[in-house]
């Protein structure tokens, strides 16, 4: 076996949320497995041990957290996210009924109709933000309506979503002003009862599998929250990027309006350069082999799906913006038994905007864009814009 290198990179320090490319590179060349002094992580770092790391869900755990702080981890795990094995099977089947491609069918006009008014009223605009009024409309709009929260709900989702992720760092600054926010979230969502929330909203549903006996009370209202983080945050930053590289990479927007085939590809490169989601950590339950290391058991692994997404030696020209490169085994939205549940939703709405777009857009112009801090998240928290 090999002997695991280590470093004294901190994952989670600004350095490297301001240059996270350029470290994870670094971590890729010392070595598939890199022990992090810093943070006391294993982490993941080359594509195939990611995808490999991914698949070991019966030895990297879930179910012991996913942070990289015992704040967060030993908190009680009721959330389709936070588990394994049956638990996660059966909260998961529950979580994503109106998530699978047939059920997103009778959506698929509305997102199509609300993206196409979107994209001319910002044509008619001398400008726009591209997060704010861009990225973040169809969530805004669709999801949550879709999730059925009232109106506190509602307008504390963006909220919610943004502390939940940063809380799952370590006791940073960032994570301890988060804390309180995310403590917010959870007493919202366990206050719930069906009455509270529209009926037939996804909310309504997954509490009325309590109702049923499919999950527990307290499973059914932490698994609202399986729905307000994921679905908001990864899709409007992966939005966004996708119209920052649109308007940055030269010929690329010309080459898709000549060749709307490339819709699908263009999504998929866009979550596999943007990649929202930096890491999740997993407890390791026994001892794991990967790539010749072994990683002990009892220790934590950070597996970095940012970093296998940017693996150029499994992506040619992995830094490169490749509207035909259509990589259909990236990892933005995650692999194995935890891939996101809501990914058909954000490729929907994704699709949706590119296809409403290359209708009335004959131009994309964009500005220097501002970078979120954020100890999960990344890319941008604005983006000055404007259609022609």
């Amino acid at each position: 076996m090999t002997q695991i290198p280590n470093s004294d990179i901190d994952l989670y320090s600004d350095h490297t949320l301001q240059n996270t490319q350029a470290v994870y590179r670094q971590l890729r060349s010392i070595g598939p497995v890199v022990y992090l002094r810093e943070n006391a992580l294993y982490a993941i770092t080359h594509f195939d041990a990611v995808r490999a790391a991914l698949r070991a869900d019966d030895v990297l755990l879930n179910g012991e957290g996913v942070a990289a702080n015992e704040i967060i981890n030993g908190a009680p795990k009721d959330t389709t996210l936070t588990s394994d094995g049956e638990a996660h099977t059966r909260r998961r089947n529950i979580l994503r009924r109106p998530l699978v491609p047939n059920s997103l069918k009778a959506l698929k006009d509305e997102v199509e109709q609300t993206a196409d008014a979107l994209v001319k009223e910002l044509l008619a605009r001398e400008s726009f933000c591209g997060v704010a009024d861009f990225a973040s409309a169809l969530p805004i709009s669709i999801v949550a309506n879709l999730v059925g929260l009232s109106d506190q709900g509602r307008e504390r989702m963006l909220d919610w979503a943004a502390a939940t992720f940063n809380a799952l760092g370590p006791l940073n600054p960032r994570c301890e002003e988060a804390l309180p926010v995310a403590l917010q979230a959870v007493e919202f969502v366990n206050q719930l009862t069906p009455d509270m929330v529209k009926e037939d909203g996804w909310a309504y549903r997954v509490l009325m599998s309590a109702e049923e006996g499919e999950l527990t009370q307290v499973e059914a209202c932490m698994m609202v929250m399986d729905y307000v983080a994921p679905s908001l945050d990864t899709t409007i930053l992966a939005t966004a990027h996708m119209l920052w590289r649109l308007g940055t990479t030269p010929g690329a927007y010309d080459t898709l309006r000549a060749n709307p085939d490339l819709i699908e590809s263009t999504v998929g490169e866009t979550v596999r350069i943007a990649s929202p989601i930096r890491c999740f950590t997993r407890y390791v339950q026994a001892d794991y082999e990967l790539a010749g290391c072994t990683i002990p058991a009892g220790s934590r692994a950070a597996v970095l799906y940012a970093s296998g997404n940017w693996d150029e030696q499994h992506y040619d020209g992995a830094d490169q913006f490749r509207l035909d490169r259509n990589p259909r085994d990236q990892i933005g939205w995650g692999h194995g038994v935890h891939t996101c549940a809501g990914m058909h939703l954000a490729r929907l709405e994704m699709e949706s905007l590119l296809r409403a777009m290359i209708c009335h857009v004959q131009e994309i112009e964009v500005g220097q864009p501002e970078y979120l801090m954020n100890n999960v998240l990344q890319g941008f928290t604005a983006l000055p814009a404007s259609f022609n």
